[in-house]
């Protein structure tokens, strides 16, 4: 049957970029220096709604970064409904600076655009509320983005370690897709990065305009990074010094209305890399799909589907075994058959859902 070598086609294109990506990974050497020069103003900017559970450890791991006393904190609060003032009121520090965005303003990119606004510094570094940051962060990320003159650069997120059976297997999910993303970048097709973690020339930003695309709740990090990556240099710090850590989602409904979320900014991917990542991905995952139906109803395919499946989980293992050794969690590999029975079915059906449902963030529908 024809679209049976059809489907082997994509399913081939898609190992095939895994095995350009687990090549690439490998190949660049991880960074270990740390900045000694902080005579430029730095700024850490983050947009934060309803997470007063969260605020006390992002804010404890910044006021004890190693070796940079020179950067102010801008904490936007986009609306929140919680008492979060009981846990800022707790700290002192002059560096830590409070705005409220005003009521014709809401969401993440209106804050994250209120506090770039608001900001001193030269060098503008991101996170996420409910982050944690490891001490040498700064340090890390400024002597990188100064040694090689990077415009905007990204670094390393991870779900925290836990015991838990279900977020041991959104790790390795998670582990995937930021692989993915660091690749993308060491092959200069930088199409995917995280918004919890990257630095970024204020001069950059003043100049694009934040062009974060307010046609999507999500996506402030990737639409900007396609924007600067077409002008200007871009890359993404391999060091552990500088992973970001945050919790995985504590259930499967959790996740599922996270992955809505982001599959919802796809529509609006202008950069060409990016559309054919997704694109091998998405119809790789159809196309497995097929194939086990197609096997149900003729088993004299059964054969092909076999290697299709153990030639899949060659690359995969290959591509996540450095991938999960980096970030220090190579205990979650032994979950991965678990995570290609369900990979291919969120791939085929998560695209599809927002057409139809938009699940609530922080008490408000995703748009």
């Amino acid at each position: 049957m024809i679209l049976t070598w059809i489907s082997i086609a994509l399913i081939s294109i898609y190992l095939i970029v895994l095995l350009i990506f687990t090549f690439a990974f490998i190949k660049r050497k991880t960074f270990a220096e740390k900045c000694n020069d902080f005579s430029k103003k730095l700024s850490v900017i983050i947009a934060f709604r309803n997470e007063k559970a969260n605020l006390k450890q992002l804010i404890d791991s910044l006021l004890n970064q190693n070796n940079a006393p020179n950067f102010e904190i801008i904490l936007v609060n986009d609306h929140s409904e919680d008492n979060f003032l009981e846990v800022l009121n707790s700290f002192s520090d002059e560096r830590i600076k409070l705005y409220n965005i005003t009521e014709e303003f809401t969401g993440k990119k209106a804050a994250l655009r209120f506090g770039i606004s608001k900001s001193q510094g030269e060098i503008l570094f991101f996170t996420d509320a409910d982050c944690v940051l490891p001490k040498n962060w700064i340090s890390t990320m400024l002597a990188y983005q100064q040694k090689n003159n990077v415009q905007m650069l990204c670094g390393p997120v991870k779900f925290k370690d836990s015991n838990k059976f279900l977020e041991k297997i959104f790790a390795l999910e998670f582990m995937s897709m930021t692989g993915s993303g660091a690749a993308g970048f060491f092959i200069d097709k930088a199409f995917m990065c995280n918004g919890a973690n990257y630095c970024i020339c204020k001069s950059i930003l003043n100049e694009v305009g934040a062009d974060f695309n307010n046609e999507f709740s999500s996506g402030d990090d990737v639409f900007l990074l396609h924007y600067v990556s077409s002008k200007y240099k871009v890359d993404f710090l391999k060091s552990y010094d500088a992973c970001v850590e945050t919790s995985a989602p504590s259930s499967l409904q959790e996740f599922f209305n996270q992955r809505i979320r982001w599959a919802s900014k796809i529509s609006g991917y202008r950069n060409a890399f990016s559309i054919f990542v997704a694109l091998a991905t998405y119809f790789s995952a159809f196309s497995l799909l097929f194939l086990v139906i197609l096997t149900l109803f003729f088993t004299k395919f059964y054969a092909l589907l076999i290697a299709v499946l153990v030639a899949k989980f060659v690359v995969e293992i290959l591509f996540l075994i450095p991938i999960s050794k980096f970030y220090k969690q190579s205990n979650c590999l032994i979950y991965l058959p678990l995570v290609q029975l369900f990979h291919p079915l969120y791939v085929v059906f998560i695209p599809l859902i927002p057409f139809f449902y938009k699940p609530k963030w922080k008490n408000r529908k995703i748009i």
